[in-house]
């Protein structure tokens, strides 16, 4: 005797979705050419460029002591946890330090305040912090780091004036 098999739909597609939202809101209106196909492709580059990161296992060691395997399985139970956002990572962390577990790692975003000394060449104070801080930002931008600057006029430290620079650009007196 055989047993009945059930067999699920497979899911919609993502070009059958478009058009049913597409139908639900413009239920007069045939799809303008080709919207369907590049709303489809943006859909599906976007989904692509932000897959989400893989969270990192713990090393695969075999454990054979029992306190091993189980910090090991409250740990990665912990991780998994907080992934399906089930508790909250500082919620697990605090467990995790409190049994003497490392932590879960984490993305941070840092903001640094750095003194840097620059040697501009400028007509005015405010000149020469605008200089310097174009510097700084296109030294940032083509080491191609993910930064983003805040300049904040209030927290400029300090602009001492030196001599002529003779190799500036001659700009002609107003009127010659």
């Amino acid at each position: 005797m055989t047993e009945p098999t059930t067999t699920s739909a497979p899911p919609p597609t993502l070009e059958s979705v478009l058009r049913q939202a597409w139908d639900a809101f413009h239920p007069t209106q045939p799809a303008p050419l080709g919207w369907l196909t590049h709303t489809a492709t943006q859909v599906q580059a976007y989904l692509h460029e932000h897959q989400p990161v893989p969270q990192p296992q713990p090393p695969a060691v075999e454990l054979t002591d029992p306190s091993a395997q189980l910090g090991a399985h409250v740990w990665s139970a912990l991780r998994d946890a907080v992934a399906e956002h089930d508790i909250d990572v500082d919620a697990a962390n605090r467990v995790l330090h409190a049994v003497d577990l490392p932590l879960l790692p984490r993305r941070w975003q840092v903001r640094l305040a750095l003194p840097i000394l620059i040697e501009v060449t400028a007509t005015s104070r405010e000149d020469a912090f605008d200089t310097a801080e174009a510097a700084v930002e296109t030294a940032l931008t083509n080491a191609e780091l993910d930064v983003h600057i805040e300049w904040d006029g209030r927290e400029r430290d300090d602009a001492n004036p030196g001599d002529l620079d003779p190799g500036a650009a001659e700009r002609p007196y107003p009127g010659q």
